[in-house]
């Protein structure tokens, strides 16, 4: 049984990575600050273990893997968005988000990839943004740094790590129907709309389209796909 570790997994695409991995036969560890239901579609704690980690915290990160072990699937989903005007944003604020959004699934990357490349397998795939591709449309500059700085370490690690029979991808999904797009919409009514009108498909996308795109990344059938990022926005920004 293939064992995957996924973060941000109390919503939105990650817990829909989560339910598809399940289904799949996958042994899962799900990671997030926040608190996470079980069961899952019936699926006991055998196969699904929720845990709480502060992934902000880079010791933090350490211990995870060394509590979960080995890991033979990685998907860095977990995410901040802090929107503020550029003459307001904090260095805390900046900080913070560096560090769960870039900085965690840097050091959670070279922690599963030990044994990855003992075992001569692995498959680790990062959660980016459209806002990679168009600097971010609202008041994102930061987060949208990020997920660039994301698909940066991705092709990196893909390098470094192919040899090792171990596959490192990025998604970038759009607009997509997730808590965190309605905390965008209720600070800024005209967003969604706005994205909507841009979107050739004239539609939000759904969670589980987009974990749909990870979960292919993380199978055999993707075994000669590495370094690349997959746009998941109905045609939103064409790359």
């Amino acid at each position: 049984m293939r064992v995957a570790l996924v973060t941000g997994s109390a919503q939105g695409i990650g817990l829909a990575v989560v339910r598809n991995l399940l289904n799949k036969g996958f042994k899962v560890f799900g990671v997030d600050i926040k608190e996470q239901s079980t069961p899952i579609d019936g699926y006991g704690e055998e196969v699904f273990i929720p845990l709480r980690f502060d992934l902000s915290d880079s010791k933090e990160c350490r211990r995870l893997i060394d509590e979960v072990g080995e890991v033979d699937v990685l998907v860095n989903n977990a995410a901040l968005l802090i929107e503020n005007e550029l003459d307001n944003v904090s260095d805390h604020e900046f900080d913070e988000i560096v560090s769960i959004n870039l900085r965690a699934p840097f050091v959670l990357s070279v922690a599963v990839s030990k044994g990855m490349k003992e075992r001569k397998w692995g498959r680790i795939v990062n959660m980016s943004s459209v806002g990679a591709r168009t600097g971010g449309i609202s008041q994102s500059c930061i987060y949208a740094a990020t997920k660039a700085g994301l698909i940066a370490i991705t092709k990196n690690f893909a390098r470094n790590l192919g040899p090792y029979g171990i596959t490192t991808n990025a998604v970038a999904p759009g607009a997509i129907a997730t808590p965190m797009a309605v905390e965008q919409s209720l600070s800024d009514e005209s967003l969604l709309k706005r994205v909507v009108e841009a979107t050739p498909v004239g539609r939000l996308g759904t969670a589980d389209e987009a974990a749909a795109t990870v979960v292919f990344l993380l199978s055999e059938e993707a075994s000669f796909i590495n370094g690349v990022c997959l746009d998941v926005n109905g045609g939103w920004v064409m790359t």
